[in-house]
């Protein structure tokens, strides 16, 4: 059985519910899978240790890459004989890595040095929500925001999510359209209270731009150059 911790839309599953999930896979004879990818912005905003968390699981695959902000690099957590397993099927299929010393350094830097810094990544995450919510043409539930994500609609018909994030891109401000209808934020500790602030007018000015039908698609505005990150 899987089960994934951090969910619709960066909201937390309650460490009861994943324990009730546990057992009902216990009484049915199943494995219980957790898929940790932001499992510490659950511990953070739940207030829950990650082994509380994940104490119902016979195995937890854990993403350094995503809140904690290494470079790249995934744990999977498991008994003595499901890792060695793992390790047998890893190599099988083609994977591993040599020389990985310096990824796993980073990596051990995310885990020491960023987890005290993800409750700061929440709260600039509710800070966005709430500026989101004074702008008429967007509605945004600040309340489901528990995490460093933030999802909002552009209620506009006449504004799509891909050409608001086309034009917040050009100002070096990076958004995912998570539907047709709406656009996903994502917090992370090189993000400071400017740059929220920044954002915010971003989508203001965006919204007022591509209403009155004066942004080029493609090009700079206000002599901003496009970013070369991805999403």
């Amino acid at each position: 059985m899987y089960h994934c911790f951090c969910s619709t839309g960066g909201k937390c599953l309650s460490v009861e519910y994943t324990d009730k999930v546990g057992e009902i896979a216990k009484s049915h004879g199943l494995k219980l899978h957790i898929d940790g990818a932001r499992i510490f912005n659950a511990s953070v905003a739940l207030g829950v240790p990650v082994d509380r968390l994940v104490k119902a699981a016979d195995s937890v695959s854990v993403c350094l890459s995503k809140g904690l902000g290494a470079p790249v690099g995934s744990v999977i957590v498991g008994s003595k004989a499901f890792i060695d397993k793992a390790r047998i099927l890893r190599k099988t299929l083609g994977g591993g890595m040599r020389q990985v010393g310096v990824l796993c350094a980073a990596a051990h830097v995310a885990v020491r040095d960023t987890v005290g810094k993800l409750a700061d990544d929440h709260r600039k995450a509710k800070a966005l929500a709430e500026g989101l919510k004074k702008i008429e043409q967007i509605t945004v539930d600040s309340a489901s925001v528990e995490t460093n994500m933030v999802f909002f609609e552009v209620m506009d018909p006449r504004i799509s999510p891909d050409k608001l994030c086309q034009v917040l891109e050009q100002d070096n401000v990076l958004a995912l359209p998570a539907n047709s209808k709406s656009i996903r934020f994502v917090i992370h500790y090189q993000i400071s209270d400017a740059d929220v602030g920044y954002a915010l007018a971003c989508v203001e000015k965006a919204i007022k731009e591509l209403l009155e039908g004066s942004t080029e698609l493609g090009h700079s505005i206000n002599g901003a150059t496009k970013s070369s990150y991805g999403h």
